[in-house]
């Protein structure tokens, strides 16, 4: 499992094709940069994170996972 940054999903899905683990669960954390963070912000993104997460740990799935997406 890999947590990513919006921005980078697309590199992270090119990625894992190309090193032969297309099915890795991907959990995307939202799109802000690290560097623009406003305070507070990436304790949200931890904790909004981890329910998506323990579903990744817990149950055979794959694929792609939003914060925020139900």
């Amino acid at each position: 499992m890999t947590l990513c940054q919006s921005i980078f999903m697309e590199l992270a899905r090119t990625e894992a094709k190309f090193f032969g683990i297309a099915k890795l669960p991907l959990i995307e954390i939202p799109h802000h940069p690290s560097g623009g963070a406003r305070a507070g912000e990436h304790r949200a993104d931890a904790e909004g994170a981890i329910e998506l997460v323990n579903e990744q740990l817990t149950l055979s799935g794959g694929g792609v996972k939003r914060m925020g997406a139900g």
